[in-house]
């Protein structure tokens, strides 16, 4: 291991105050996480909650001198790094695959959760995003509510669940890119035979049934944390033709590029890659895919 990966895990104190002042920023919450992944992967479990309890401490007291919301940013970090050391622990000691499902399997168990908490999620959501338009509208920006919130704050559950998965599993992959040429493990291959699994394939097909029922919301949650799944198996598979077709190298250009740029685009390319990721779960597209269950 050489690099940045080979820098931080022989500096302490640098790690910690990264993992830190890294997680409040949204583009770089990830990151802070993948940390925590590559030091469970080559330290251990006990020692990444040693670091993460530390990054805590330092957290939690920067943002409370600057006045901050400290309680509920701690509690964001720690349950966002305690995750990541799960799934890592969980990754070394059985498979990349398993601790992929279960992530997506804690997602769909804190939409369920979520909804029993609070009862009526829509009306909750309405309420956040509501707010949210009045402080646009305050900082000078046009927003009108009537236009989004009541169809936005209907699938917010399974939105914000997937987008923790989808976060979760990224700082993931990005730990063990980062620790496994350290541990001789081949990330590469292991990531581009991902698949879900029947267990989870049934379990989508059971929650889209219940769109005929009356928890049709519910049903729509679900479905949005399973399709993050599916998203994940669907780039594996492009992931697995590309090396095996040897397209040229810059090809990930073209499917990486539009997502980040036209959120539009990033929408359809969601979708298909869910679709072919679905459909290589029933009926395997790989030549040597591999059969999860």
């Amino acid at each position: 291991m050489t690099g940045v990966p080979a820098w931080l895990m022989e500096r302490r104190a640098v790690r910690v105050a990264l993992m830190a002042v890294l997680f409040p920023l949204p583009l770089t919450l990830v990151v802070s996480a993948a940390i925590a992944v590559l030091v469970t992967n080559l330290r251990g479990w006990r020692l990444a909650a040693a670091d993460c309890a530390l990054a805590l401490l330092l957290l939690v007291g920067l943002t409370a001198i600057t006045g901050g919301r400290w309680l509920e940013l701690g509690a964001g970090a720690a349950l966002t790094w305690l995750v990541a050391v799960f799934l890592a622990a969980l990754r070394s000691a059985l498979s990349l695959a398993l601790a992929v499902q279960v992530a997506v399997l804690m997602g769909v168990v804190a939409a369920i959760g979520f909804t029993l908490w609070v009862r009526d999620p829509q009306a909750y959501w309405e309420r956040v995003l509501m707010d949210l338009a009045e402080r646009a509208n305050s900082a000078g920006l046009a927003v009108e509510p009537a236009d989004f919130v009541p169809g936005a704050a209907q699938v917010m559950t399974g939105m914000m669940s997937a987008s923790a998965v989808m976060s979760s599993v990224v700082a993931l992959l990005l730990g063990c890119a980062w620790s496994d040429p350290a541990r001789g493990r081949d990330f590469g291959s292991e990531f581009r035979n991902l698949q879900m699994g029947r267990v989870l394939t049934l379990a989508a097909v059971l929650s889209a049934l219940l769109l005929v029922t009356g928890l049709g919301t519910t049903a729509d949650d679900l479905l949005l944390v399973f399709a993050s799944g599916f998203v994940l198996q669907g780039l594996a598979l492009v992931h697995w033709h590309g090396v095996e077709r040897q397209w040229p190298r810059l090809w990930p250009l073209a499917l990486y590029l539009p997502m980040a740029l036209l959120p539009a685009v990033a929408v359809l390319e969601l979708v298909g890659l869910a679709a072919l990721g679905l459909v290589d779960n029933i009926y395997s597209l790989r030549r040597k895919g591999r059969e999860l269950v």
